[in-house]
């Protein structure tokens, strides 16, 4: 049983979620798991103007000699709804509103390309996805700049606060249960 319990809070790396739709409503019950057992692990901003709260991951990296973007969840609770929103840090901020991704599969030999254009909480959600997706697969990724290819999410640390994000989110949206 406590085994159990233990899965329950982190869910194989493997996990895989149908992120094709995007999600944003929740339920009392997915709330209350997020509160009583997840929330320990963030930062909590309030913003009683947008009735929401802001979560952010505590053991995220917080480097700002590499690019890095990572989820806040947005529980926006007069709704019954939350977003993940992407957050960029200092060596993002002055970059364009549009940036271009390159990920590689080394085990199938294929490559392609992700774009964030910045948008509205739908393309957050999706590109986040798509993000999670390759994680999941082991993908190799980079940012492409005017000039460079630099790599992005490229260690352990780095990928994992992602990973636990998105599924405490899909979790939150019951995506995943």
């Amino acid at each position: 049983m406590c085994c159990m319990g233990l899965l329950a809070c982190n869910p194989d790396r493997k996990t895989k979620v149908n992120t094709e739709e995007v999600h944003f409503a929740i339920s009392a019950s997915s709330v209350m798991f997020f509160k009583n057992v997840r929330q320990i692990y963030y930062e909590r901003q309030e913003n009683n103007a947008a009735k929401a709260t802001i979560y952010r991951m505590r053991d995220r990296v917080r480097d700002k000699t590499i690019p890095l973007l990572y989820p806040a969840i947005v529980y926006m609770w007069a709704q019954d709804e939350a977003s993940v929103i992407l957050e960029r840090n200092e060596w993002l901020a002055n970059a364009a509103d549009t940036l271009y991704f390159i990920w590689q599969d080394t085990v199938r030999q294929i490559s392609g390309k992700y774009i964030f254009p910045n948008g509205d909480r739908r393309t957050h959600y999706k590109f986040a996805a798509q993000i999670y997706h390759s994680i999941q697969e082991e993908h190799k990724l980079w940012l492409q700049t005017d000039s460079c290819k630099v790599p992005f999410l490229a260690r352990e640390r780095e990928r994992e606060p992602f990973r636990k994000i998105m599924i405490d989110y899909f979790r939150l949206v019951n995506v995943l249960r």
